[in-house]
């Protein structure tokens, strides 16, 4: 059922779009991949559910990976459930949450779970795992499931748009859409998910970009970079294939060496895009009839 390439373990099924790897390694860089989000986005939520999560509501976690976000989650709320799907489950678990579980389910296949099920859904970093035609299917699937008066919120990297971008980050950006664009994954969906939103029937949407400097002088910057690179390593074959010139590993590793010596110059910060947005009660409903 997988593919190994580089010394990489790849996803190889059909039903299954996810082009990075699916390994311990990967795995290992979402963890910390983790931090840098939740400081850059001052904590892991911004949907306004404290008090219901403190009380106890059930949560889904749409295309959870390793489960880092999960389980972190379901140790600060003991009193919410939390369910993390994806189309494998966590395969380093040593021990949960008795709060905490996780399912096999592909998001692209509707009926999963109930109607008005879940209080809250939270999915984030899909962009290479949803594919165009199923991104408008996925959020009006969340919003199915979802109990009048929920919350759903959405956060992606809008790498086409990066804060004072040089001719390296460009490469890199080129790369990535190329890549995205021919195996049908939408690389530019972090501009589109507001009207999606709306288009769905949810209300008191809210967005918030943050941005992230990939500097050597801050922790943070050091752990945004040192993601950023593990990231486009993982995504070699597919950039080489856009760039043929860039083939070779000392190559490879030296236009990376450029990129950060790039972003520390220019300034250059990646864009962190979040959405949240309500499910309307059966109240809301009625007043704007």
């Amino acid at each position: 059922m997988d593919r190994f390439e580089n010394g990489r373990r790849y996803y190889n099924r059909a039903d299954v779009t996810y082009v990075l790897p699916n390994d311990n390694k990967e795995s290992e860089r979402v963890h910390k991949q983790h931090w840098v989000i939740k400081v850059a986005h001052g904590g892991n939520y911004r949907s306004p559910i404290t008090d219901e999560l403190n009380k106890g509501i059930l949560v889904h976690d749409a295309g959870c990976g390793p489960g880092t976000w999960t389980l972190e989650m379901a140790k600060d709320f003991p009193h919410s459930t939390f369910i993390g799907t994806d189309v494998s489950v966590p395969s380093d678990l040593i021990s949960k949450p008795d709060n905490c579980e996780f399912k096999v389910h592909n998001l692209a296949k509707e009926g999963f779970f109930p109607e008005n099920y879940f209080n809250f859904i939270h999915q984030r970093l899909l962009v290479m795992g949803i594919l165009e035609k199923d991104w408008e299917k996925v959020i009006k699937e969340h919003v199915r499931t979802l109990a009048p008066g929920g919350w759903i919120e959405c956060m992606e990297f809008a790498f086409h748009r990066a804060h004072n971008a040089g001719p390296h980050n460009d490469t890199l950006v080129r790369a990535y859409q190329a890549m995205c664009k021919a195996k049908g994954l939408f690389a530019e969906i972090p501009d589109h998910l507001e009207e999606m939103f709306r288009r769905a029937g949810l209300v008191n949407i809210e967005v918030k970009e943050v941005y992230g400097p990939m500097d050597q002088e801050t922790e943070y910057g050091r752990l945004a970079w040192e993601d950023f690179r593990e990231a486009f390593i993982a995504l070699k074959p597919l950039i080489v294939k856009m760039n043929p010139e860039l083939n070779g590993d000392e190559t490879y590793q030296k236009f990376l060496e450029d990129c950060l010596k790039e972003f520390t110059e220019l300034g250059t910060a990646q864009i962190g895009y979040r959405i949240w947005g309500q499910k309307p009660t059966e109240t809301d409903e009625v007043s704007t009839e």
